[in-house]
């Protein structure tokens, strides 16, 4: 295979001797309403003129996919490849040929730019620093090849080029995929079978009896789906014929992450092949110290299958086992490298569904499991191990999942690790043999003329801490273990002859155990001096010290830069975008989709509470929070209970460095105590996520039963005491995916003192640039934001004025003081959010200083009850969210009253079972041919059938006597500055003002944002019904969205008016990618339309909601 690039127009070009795949940009106009990032070709080479083309490589291996960063796409293209293949006279399932991925080059197929960088990896040879600043488009100037100092492609191409990723074929040979190598082998002869038997209804074309087929993959390990999914979908759109030699010429190919080795032996004279394949699952995937336990989803860190296969001339064996975290919600933190502590991130009820869910898909995949847990019964790992049994217990699923604990430091104590051995046939050896291993009869022909004999009937699911070191040495054994079964009852002759047999089974577990450990710690495996030569030696222990040393150095300085580019191989980063190949078929089903997303969409509001509270270093009292959690005028119970504190240990010199979680623990049992104990009690709340940064705590409770709806629930912190360093300021934010609906909730506790308005403007700034969750998704991310913060801003009137407003509550007058009024009016501090009407008094306290109007709430949700509770404890306020607000306290007593508000927010559900039938009938729909048709007419029919669409949404056209964009309103399509206010997100500062409250969309996109990235017309989701405050004076319906209007995006107003924001215009942010199980095809059909306006999950960036406290 050979790689070639043409000029004029731009193409690259994968050629073999008879057919070529050619990737070109797209046409610079579509009939549709997202234009395509490539057009891919499948033609026979004899078609194509490469006479005149460049060759850049003479022999590739395939293309891994394509991938979009910034504005230009790139063909990651395999180089260099290593072949691992039997020698012998083997051939077919056991002793496929497999090749070992060396080089990866990324060509961009839309820029020349980079074509004078040969070598993408050759400005660096790392992976990025690990600080904040990685960034995968280089920010050098792009016209200027000698300025790029850095491929934007350099650290994913570091990833891939690290000699870790395998594929099927012989690459030396020109030979291609010719057996899965994501899929078990006893999973592709029961795929097999049921082709073979013509039962296969997934294929409408019934080409699945290809092993080729790229469609036919394990999703859990395909590492380049992300990248492989554009071609898949091209795939699918071509004639059953052409599939078919698409696969053949192995154009595009299907890698997995992990290890695979083999070794030719002579056994009692007899040539049998040992082989051992891991393959690394990508859903959970990454550095140590950054992924750790179990996702919503169920996927765990670090999960390998790993599969021992033992071939004899008319046999063949299989014997899988998994390792995978903990699945529970866990991290380990602190500040010493070596005095890491474990927390676990959620109670028991919180993580207890997505711990079943992932037991759940292992059930589903092989049928029993049993789980063998080497960690130890003291110390920090001593609560995880109560934990996991704690949650298998819950989880009702003992009759299929059992547990040995197998506590593997205490035990290889005894005798040495060489003991481990023969402890464990003791504890777990009638379990393997009742699990047994895949046994198939073979012939030498291939995956068609294997007969399986017996299946194997569960798997041990083994873990340590981080399921490298001890859980290798365990599946060294248990691999042992199902080996000598087999000889036992199929060739007794070749025990006694068999030293060549496990020496070779030493060196592959060994260069296994290094090799999945260099990938999730960066260096090789502990202990692997044991497994290969069966003993411990003192070279040995002086290698293990030197591995410990260099993994606290790889977490350090290394991880972090790491864990970027496997998020953007994966397409985890926010930024990351989806590539669209030209495809009118998978066009058309797009647009149908999004024109009846109704049908499979549903609305329903849920209410969500929101207080904060400063505790001044106060710990919990008798006094009762239910008339802060429950205040009196609520209907109905919240779903979400979001509470804040700040100064929930006081900031001594000694506390601001360090993190003491004891006092939040206290104060965790004392809400729970107290909601538990409340009168009327409706329902149970469980804590699903609490953060903590010093003395800024931030706990999200939510309902029992709605739980198993919450995915994706994350925390993160970000200091600004001294420059950054302290974190006696800063914040702690926690990230959620409610069904469709994202949520973000922080609380900030900001810069002190009077008169420091620009450090606490700052320390906005740095929270809202600078905090940042997994994948690259930071604030601004999220459908729904609400601040709960002491902001520390205050009341810049003659303190003797303050009491007197206060006293006869002219909140109005005290409102023209507020210093975070007038920041919000004269800078873009809190830009897009909202604030609601202030009807309490300020929170802080009235001394010889200055009232504070720190506790705040601003409303892009609505509103239903914004107020103060009256509790006694601290010097401060509790406040609520959706507006800034300040409260005051006339009494000499220390006194607390907290700030609440109650929200309802709109919550978007998709139901993909609807979604992926209507998918079914619209493709039918699209593809149905009537007698006589041809491919050309119905692409023709396709292609006008969009165009007519295109054209009914679009003005009249212009004459001599009218413009389409002279209307009077606009006249030669000017737009004032007045008009651009209206349409922006500019509100009075004055929240009393009898002026008509500001346009705040029920949905997204607000009206700045519309205003300056479309004409598209607004979400038609009903609108809230009205709802009334605790004392029913003011009814709040958030009124219907104008027409947006059309606005260049280069003119950024700032308004000059007193009281008024300025006005932003900015691209809406690109949507962060779902983490939804979907096919590699479902998934590109949905990259455009998942995230429309009828979405929720489109991220405006900024119309977000606001809550305060001092």
């Amino acid at each position: 295979m050979q790689l070639f690039l043409s000029q004029n127009p731009r193409k690259l070009i994968l050629a073999t001797d008879a057919f070529a795949l050619s990737f070109s940009p797209p046409p610079q106009t579509t009939p549709f309403s997202s234009s395509p990032d490539v057009v891919v070709e499948f033609v026979p080479r004899s078609e194509l003129a490469l006479d005149n083309a460049v060759s850049l490589h003479s022999r590739v291996a395939g293309c891994l996919g394509v991938l979009r960063v910034g504005e230009d796409t790139f063909l990651p293209i395999i180089t260099s490849a290593l072949v691992i293949a039997s020698h012998s006279s083997l051939n077919g399932p056991g002793a496929e040929p497999i090749s070992r991925i060396l080089s990866v080059e990324f060509f961009c197929l839309t820029s020349s730019k980079f074509d004078s960088i040969t070598s993408p990896g050759a400005a660096t040879d790392s992976y990025g620093n690990s600080g904040d600043d990685f960034d995968l488009v280089s920010s050098s100037n792009p016209n200027n090849p000698l300025d790029i100092l850095e491929h934007p492609c350099a650290g994913i191409r570091k990833i891939l080029s690290s000699g870790s990723f395998y594929f099927a074929g012989d690459a030396g040979a020109g030979v291609g995929g010719t057996f899965d190598i994501t899929t078990r082998l006893e999973a592709r002869l029961a795929r097999q079978t049921v082709a073979s038997a013509g039962e296969d209804d997934d294929d409408a074309d019934g080409d699945a009896d290809t092993d080729s087929n790229v469609e036919e993959a394990d999703p859990r390990f395909l590492w380049n789906s992300y990248m492989i999914a554009p071609l898949v979908a091209f795939r699918q759109s071509l004639p059953k014929a052409l599939r078919k030699i698409l696969d053949h010429e192995a154009f595009v190919v299907r890698a997995i992450q992990g290890f695979c080795g083999l070794y030719d032996i002579s056994i009692g004279g007899q040539t049998v092949v040992l082989s051992l394949v891991s393959r690394l699952g990508w859903k959970r995937a990454g550095t140590r110290f950054n992924v750790r336990g179990v996702d919503d989803d169920g996927s765990t860190a670090n999960f390998v299958e790993t599969e021992t296969i033992l071939r004899t001339s008319s046999m063949i064996i299989s014997y899988v086992q998994v390792r995978g975290s903990v699945p529970l919600f866990w991290e380990e933190v602190g500040l010493q490298p070596f005095g890491l502590k474990i927390t676990i991130t959620r109670p028991l009820e919180a993580s207890l569904p997505a711990f079943t869910r992932h037991f759940e898909s292992l059930l589903d995949t092989y049928e029993h499991v049993h789980i063998v847990n080497l960690l130890s019964t003291k110390d920090q790992e001593a609560q995880l191990t109560d934990a996991y049994a704690a949650h298998l217990d819950k989880a009702g699923l003992k009759g299929e999942v059992g547990m040995t604990a197998f506590d593997f430091h205490a035990r290889s104590k005894i005798g040495g690790i060489e003991s481990v051995k023969s402890q464990l046939k003791n504890v777990v050896g009638s379990v393997g043999q009742g699990f047994g291993a895949c046994i198939a009869a073979v012939d030498g022909r291939g995956e068609e003329s294997t007969t399986l004999i017996m299946p194997q009937q569960g798997v041990f699911r083994t873990n340590c801490k981080d399921c490298l070191d001890r859980t290798n040495v365990v599946q060294d054994v248990l691999s042992q273990f199902a080996i000598v079964d087999f000889m036992r009852n199929t060739n007794p002759t070749f025990q006694g002859s068999d030293a060549a047999l496990w020496s070779s089974h030493r060196v592959l577990w060994a260069e296994n155990g290094d090799a999945l450990s260099k990938i999730y710690v960066g260096t090789g495996a502990i202990n692997t001096s044991f497994t290969r030569s069966g003993k411990k030696s003192f070279a040995g222990l002086l290698s293990d010290a030197t591995k410990s040393v260099g993994r606290m150095y790889q977490s350090n300085f290394i991880d972090g830069g790491k864990q970027k580019s496997i998020d953007a191989l994966l397409g985890h980063l926010s930024t990351s975008q989806k590539v669209r190949v030209y495809n009118p078929v998978n066009d058309a089903l797009r647009e149908g989709l999004k024109a009846r997303a109704t049908e499979y969409t549903s609305y329903e509001d849920t209410t969500i509470w929101v207080g904060t509270y400063n505790l001044n270093g106060k710990g919990p009292s008798s006094e009762s929070l239910i008339p802060w959690l429950f205040p009196a005028s609520s209907v109905s119970e919240p779903s979400f209970l979001v509470i804040s504190f700040q100064e929930i240990v006081p900031l001594t010199p000694q506390m601001i460095m360090a993190t003491d979680p004891e006092k939040k623990r206290r104060w965790e049992a004392h809400i729970l105590q107290h909601i538990d104990r409340r009168p009327g009690k409706k329902s149970d709340y469980i804590i699903l996520r609490s953060g903590q940064l010093v003395g800024t705590a931030l706990i999200v409770l939510i309902k029992k039963e709605l739980a198993n709806d919450v995915r994706n629930v994350e925390a993160a912190t970000k200091k600004t005491g001294l420059k950054g360093m302290a974190g006696n300021k800063g914040a702690v934010a926690i990230r959620l995916d409610y069904r469709d609906t994202s949520f973000c909730f922080v609380t900030a506790h900001l810069a002190a003192g009077h008169s420091n308005v620009d450090e606490r403007n700052s320390d906005y700034f740095t929270i809202a640039d600078g905090l940042r969750f997994s994948r690259g998704r930071t604030i601004p991310h999220h459908d729904n934001v609400v601040w709960a913060a002491d902001t520390n801003y205050r009341i810049s009137l003659p303190n003797e004025e303050v009491r007197q407003l206060a006293e006869v509550d002219d909140y109005a007058q005290l409102y023209q003081g507020d210093q975070l009024a007038q920041s919000m009016a004269r800078t873009k501090v809190f830009a897009g959010y909202y604030e609601a009407p202030l009807l309490f008094r300020p929170t802080y306290k009235y001394e010889p200083i200055l009232p504070s109007s720190s506790e705040e709430l601003i409303d892009p949700l609505d509103v239903s009850n914004y107020h103060r509770a009256e509790l006694f404890a601290s010097d401060h306020r509790p406040g609520a969210q959706g507006r800034l607000h300040k409260s005051v306290t006339y009494t000499h007593r220390c006194r607390i009253s907290p700030v609440f508000a109650t929200f309802r927010a709109r919550i978007r559900k998709v139901d993909h079972q609807k979604k992926s039938a209507l998918r079914k009938v619209l493709l039918q729909e699209i593809v149905a041919s009537e007698p006589g048709d041809k491919n050309e007419e119905k692409l023709l029919r396709i292609r006008k059938g969009f165009a007519d669409a295109a054209a009914s949404q679009l003005p009249p056209p212009s004459d001599e006597q009218q413009a389409w964009w002279n209307v009077p309103d606009h006249p030669d399509g000017t737009v004032t500055r007045d008009a651009l206010q209206e349409a922006s997100l500019a509100r009075s500062s004055d929240p009393f003002s009898s002026s008509k409250p500001p346009t705040i969309p029920k949905r997204v996109p607000p009206p700045s944002i519309s205003t300056a990235t479309s004409n598209s017309t607004p979400s038609s989701a009903p609108p809230i019904p009205p709802s009334r405050n605790s004392e029913g004076a003011v009814s709040r319906r958030k009124p219907a969205p104008p027409r947006p209007i059309p606005v260049p995006k280069e003119i950024t107003p700032l308004s000059t008016q007193p009281g008024t924001l300025s006005a932003k215009i900015k691209p809406i942010p690109p949507p962060i990618p779902a983490r939804a199980t979907k096919s590699p095809l479902e998934d590109q059909e949905d990259s455009d339309f998942e995230h429309s306006e009828l979405s929720s999950k489109q991220r405006t960036g900024e119309a977000w909601q606001v809550i305060e406290a001092s």
